[in-house]
């Protein structure tokens, strides 16, 4: 039988999920959480898919907030892995401080996965296939324990997570209806020098020298291709007294010698530092029978597929997992687009236009993951 003939009865199922998707987007904007503390959000969401008949194992790889869902649909067929994510950004409020808060679409985005979960699981006797429910904590990665952990889709790419899935999807609110052929790279790089204080103008301060080396920095490199993340100095306040300077870095490029070279030229830049580098977020590997099948479930949800978008013009960790799975990364888009990590943005993401993003997610993945379970993609 056609897969487009299951096509109505999903869809129907989403709209009689559409009251619970809308339930979850505000369960996981009034929870914002920051990276690897997402548990009342984790638990949320875990709780959906065990009553949707879903076997779920919590606290996965080493990740207390990540999880695995599984669902064997009505016949065998391709095994396809959803991604959900949770954390909430880092943001700073009015005094400065650290505070969560739902500014880059996860609420919807969660929302979307379980809601095609939920629809897939009413109507999953007609349908061929495996469904594999992945909740990754750490998506922002400038939280303070994503930069001490890692982040949640690379490690759990590194840590076979997603070797015996087929085909993985993750959707994220975007500004059009597509499939992003490629992204940058990224990595994180920490410079230490330790020094001393120093009261006198006739002696040096080697902390001192690369503080002043960053402004440099600033102005000599794109600031597209490299974030000063943070800089901090600490130290007594006698002369001679040890100090130190601590400086992170996101460096950002196209290819891996690109990003080596720029890498670099930034030691260079600063100066003689201690340097540590964080794994690197490694760019998304297209597949273009994947992308096939999503455009397709995008006309069938009666949404515009744009099948030649430019670059995603940033990393994201999904990279790695497209480096070890048939992957896609799925932008789900607004014609007004979305105000990013802003107070206006928390307002768009929890309100209509979120849960209208939210189910048009759910529509979109649950007609691909419908698609791919009967092998369009092979």
């Amino acid at each position: 039988m056609a897969v487009e003939s299951h096509d109505g009865r999903f869809r129907d199922a989403v709209v009689a999920a559409t009251p619970t998707i809308h339930e979850i987007v505000d369960a996981i904007t009034a929870h914002a959480e920051l990276a690897h503390e997402e548990t009342e959000s984790a638990g949320h969401l875990t709780a959906r898919l065990r009553d949707a008949g879903y076997t779920v194992s919590e606290g996965i790889v080493g990740m207390p907030t990540a999880f695995r869902a599984e669902l064997q649909l009505g016949s065998p067929g391709t095994t396809v892995g959803l991604i959900a994510v949770y954390d909430a950004p880092a943001s700073k409020n009015d005094a400065g401080a650290v505070e969560p808060v739902h500014s880059c679409g996860h609420g919807p985005q969660a929302g979307g996965v379980i809601g095609a979960a939920l629809a897939l699981a009413a109507v999953r006797e007609q349908l061929t296939g495996t469904v594999v429910i992945v909740g990754c904590p750490a998506d922002e990665i400038h939280s303070p324990r994503t930069r001490e952990l890692g982040s949640g889709k690379a490690l759990a790419a590194d840590r076979g997570v997603f070797d015996d899935i087929d085909v993985v999807l993750y959707p994220h609110p975007e500004f059009i209806d597509t499939v992003w052929p490629a992204s940058l790279w990224m990595r994180r790089e920490t410079a230490t020098v330790v020094g001393i204080r120093t009261l006198r103008r006739d002696v040096v301060s080697t902390p001192l020298a690369a503080l002043a080396a960053v402004s440099g920095i600033s102005e000599a490199m794109d600031p597209a291709t490299l974030i000063i993340e943070s800089v901090s100095m600490d130290g007594d306040v006698e002369e001679s007294a040890g100090m130190t300077f601590t400086a992170e870095f996101l460096v950002f490029a196209w290819t891996e010698d690109e990003l080596e070279s720029r890498v670099a030229e930034l030691h260079d830049r600063l100066g003689p530092a201690t340097w540590t580098s964080s794994a690197a977020i490694l760019p998304v590997r297209p597949d273009a029978a994947v992308t096939a099948v999503v455009g397709d479930a995008f006309t069938a949800a009666g949404r515009t597929f744009i099948a030649d978008p430019p670059p995603l013009g940033f990393a994201t960790d999904f990279g790695n997992v497209s480096q070890v799975a048939r992957a896609a990364i799925v932008g789900v888009g607004r014609g007004d687009g979305w105000r990013y990590h802003t107070p206006q943005g928390a307002e768009e993401f929890a309100g209509p236009a979120g849960k209208d993003c939210a189910v048009t997610t759910a529509e979109v993945l649950g007609l691909s993951v419908i698609r791919l379970g009967a092998g369009a993609a092979g």
